[in-house]
């Protein structure tokens, strides 16, 4: 496959951290707020882990298949694992 561009990985890395960052931090306070089990906080913050090394590796390799390897991994975390663990 093309490589590709930097700017391409920015714009798709910053659409997906425009959604999973404050996701990830309103999950965060839910868990703190509405749980006993602290464990669950681990959760939002393996979102979090997951999407900022993806975007390391990816601008690194620059490889498409990498990107939507990362946004479809995002997305699946976001709708089926969290609301599996969390809810």
């Amino acid at each position: 496959m093309k490589q590709l561009d930097r700017k391409w990985i920015h714009i798709i890395n910053i659409i997906l951290g425009v959604i999973i960052v404050p996701y990830s931090i309103l999950e965060l306070i839910g868990v703190f707020l509405l749980t006993d089990n602290k464990l669950y906080a681990l959760v939002p913050i393996g979102l979090l882990l997951v999407w900022f090394v993806f975007y390391i590796v990816q601008v690194k390799t620059q490889k498409t298949l990498l990107v939507m390897i990362a946004v479809f991994i995002n997305i699946f975390y976001i709708f089926f694992i969290i609301p599996k663990l969390l809810y």
